[in-house]
């Protein structure tokens, strides 16, 4: 089982390079997933988003799954720039 995606600095500032670059594999590749969850997440058809005045592309409680995912994006951002 793989650690949380958010480590302490710490234990990021002990990592030599070649586990940095394990690391960073592996972050590449949670992201890589996220990205794919998020692309499966249904979307509201066309005809909706289009006559939306808000242009909501998703129903709410998609959005809100979309926001959870982009959430974990951004967490998988940060501990990258903190390998580097």
């Amino acid at each position: 089982m793989q650690e949380p995606i958010i480590q302490k600095e710490y234990k990021i500032k002990k990592m030599n390079q070649q586990e940095k670059a394990k690391r960073y594999d592996w972050l590449l590749e949670q992201y890589k997933q996220v990205e794919r969850q998020i692309k499966m997440v249904p979307k509201l058809p066309l005809e909706e988003t289009l006559q939306s005045l808000d242009s909501k592309e998703y129903t709410p409680e998609n959005q809100n799954k979309v926001n959870e995912l982009r959430i974990k994006l951004t967490r998988i951002d940060i501990e990258v720039k903190k390998l580097f």
